[in-house]
């Protein structure tokens, strides 16, 4: 007796080809699953990497710098002649170093001129930048234009536009202004 092999058997085709190639609710879903996971590693690695890049520390002493000068423009630059003492004190908490010294030292003399001139100052801030960062020193430069309302008792308010710069110190309360300057244009 002879052994017949059997002859290979060879798969038949579906009988829609289409229907090999649908898109199943578990394939569809294998398949997000996917995606989602290259996905999370991908701004996993991006996060991890932005954790520990230091423009982002310095990106938030300029944010803290900028915000602190454009305060300290507008408390440097508004004052009440019917409450001068607790102006020239918020000229004070805003201020350090040599600026704090020469506010300290004149206090009497800047409370009798407000005093006199009987006049209101109120500022805001038109436009502000940060110059110099230096966040190992603490120390910054603020470019501030301030607008100046100036209201002399019984009289129509004038507004006036100032440059100033900043020097500013970290302190542990903040940023303080330490130096104030008006910035001259080239033609005046």
């Amino acid at each position: 007796m002879t052994v017949l092999d059997d002859p290979p058997v060879t798969p038949s085709p579906p009988a829609n080809p289409r229907a090999a190639r649908l898109v199943t609710p578990v394939r569809a879903l294998a398949l997000l699953v996917a995606v989602a996971a290259v996905a999370a590693a991908f701004f996993g690695v991006r996060w991890s990497l932005a954790l520990g890049d230091s423009s982002l520390e310095l990106a938030r002493e300029r944010d803290a710098v900028l915000i602190d000068a454009q305060q300290a423009a507008i408390n440097l630059n508004s004052l009440d002649f019917n409450h001068v003492d607790a102006g020239l004190d918020l000229w004070e908490q805003t201020s350090t170093g040599p600026l704090l010294d020469e506010f300290r030292a004149n206090r009497a003399q800047y409370s009798k001129v407000v005093t006199d001139s009987k006049r209101v100052t109120t500022a805001t801030v038109a436009d502000a930048a940060v110059a110099e960062l230096d966040v190992r020193a603490g120390t910054a430069r603020v470019l501030i234009g301030v607008d100046v309302k100036v209201v002399p008792q019984g009289q129509d308010p004038v507004v006036t536009r100032q440059r100033l710069q900043l020097e500013m110190t970290r302190t542990d309360a903040g940023w303080k202004a330490s130096r104030l300057a008006p910035v001259k244009s080239p033609t005046s």
